[in-house]
């Protein structure tokens, strides 16, 4: 069986899923109002939406984290004011197109990554070609048609089989005939790989509803994006980029566009997952928190056509016990020295009766005691649960 190559990318609209509704404000438009307010110093806003998004879904998994609403918000508040610019790069969407020509970037990047061998970290993968431009919503739907060819089981064979091939383990063209798929199969077809996919496709489609016809040729706003975190995001980085311990969605999404780019000549570009490691963890309640956080603030939940985050965030954080409680003084002490963090704080301080004013008492209550003095940050480093033995589960 052949295929057929086409000099431009097109989608099929028969596998269109029924029944979206767009929602009221687009992932574009909730993305740059979040940017606009973090550059306004409007921490409090962006922190209550992005938790009101996540936190219901760690319903059945409160124990990681903390009770008080104030204490989950002072860590927030800690992320935001600490964030350097390779963070806010990512936030604004320009990361990848930014990166290659800002020197301060640059020079502020090659001191993260020191930092990061031996710092727990938060990384991203972002999705972009050469000069960092994200596909544009029609090339997402190409992306989500090929996926949808794949997982089906009398589906293109020959295309399976070249995705499959991308890279290592490779597949048989017997094997992919008879219906073998690497990134769906564990010792089996697996359904919930299949569930997976599946969401992912319905999100791609809710995105590509989102955006305007107009603009459906131009590249996205905000390339989909993965998130997590590590305890060392260089190890970390590597293993994805070996698809070892990895995301199978994402590298699937990866493969495809090697495909799309070399063997069917729809897409001029070749498309990649571009690694940034965009936070410096420095305080051990920080861990599961920072990694839920940035992934709302980032959008990148398959649901929603963000991008390739399905595993809950906050859950594999296991390997953080190994850092010492000198280890996170050291590591308090370098945010503090290196970062705008104190100023930040002292600015939000000073705004927080403007934001009390709108909020309920009960609100008004939690925020001012997030902002209060951080005089039990020792204590939090003194209690952390040090485990030198885990095994490290990062996702």
């Amino acid at each position: 069986m052949g295929i057929t190559a086409t000099t431009t990318a097109s989608f099929s609209l028969e596998t269109l899923p029924s029944g979206h509704v767009q929602l009221q404000e687009t992932l574009d438009k909730k993305r740059r109002r979040w940017s606009s307010l973090l550059h306004s110093k409007d921490y409090h806003t962006v922190i209550r939406e992005v938790l009101s998004y996540e936190l219901g879904k760690y319903a059945n998994s409160t124990s990681i984290l903390p009770k008080s609403m104030s204490k989950i918000m002072r860590e927030c508040i800690l992320i935001l004011a600490s964030a350097p610019l390779i963070f806010t790069a990512a936030v604004d969407g320009i990361l990848t197109t930014r990166f290659r020509a800002d020197q301060d970037l640059q020079e502020e990047y090659a001191q993260i990554q020191e930092r990061a061998h031996r710092q727990p970290s938060i990384y991203v993968h972002l999705l972009a070609d050469e000069e960092g431009l994200a596909p544009t919503a029609n090339q997402y739907m190409v992306i989500r048609d090929i996926i949808l060819k794949y997982i089906t089981y009398s589906g293109d064979a020959e295309l399976a089989w070249k995705i499959d091939n991308v890279s290592n383990p490779k597949t048989s063209t017997g094997a992919a005939t008879q219906g073998y798929r690497k990134y769906l199969w564990t010792t089996d077809i697996s359904s919930r790989r299949l569930k997976i996919l599946t969401k992912f496709c319905d999100g791609v489609y809710k995105r590509w509803m989102e955006t305007p016809p107009a603009e459906r040729e131009t590249p996205m706003a905000f390339p989909p994006g993965e998130c997590g975190y590590a305890l060392n995001s260089h190890k970390r980085l590597e293993q994805h980029r070996k698809h070892i311990s990895s995301n199978y969605l994402m590298n699937l999404v990866s493969d495809i566009c090697v495909v799309l780019h070399r063997d069917l000549n729809l897409f001029p570009h070749l498309f990649s997952m571009h690694q940034f490691i965009i936070y410096l963890i420095f305080k051990p309640q920080q861990v599961e928190i920072a990694e839920i956080f940035c992934s709302g603030l980032l959008q990148v939940w398959i649901e929603i056509g963000g991008g390739f985050n399905h595993y809950p965030a906050g859950l594999s954080t296991a390997s953080a016990k190994k850092v010492t409680p000198d280890e996170w003084r050291e590591h308090d002490r370098f945010v503090r020295d290196m970062s705008p963090l104190e100023h930040n704080l002292k600015v939000q301080r000073a705004l927080v009766d403007e934001y009390a004013a709108g909020l309920n008492e009960g609100m008004a209550g939690e925020l001012r005691e997030a902002l209060e003095s951080h005089s039990d940050d020792e204590d939090d480093i003194r209690d952390v649960d040090f485990k030198p033995d885990d095994v490290d589960t990062d996702e």
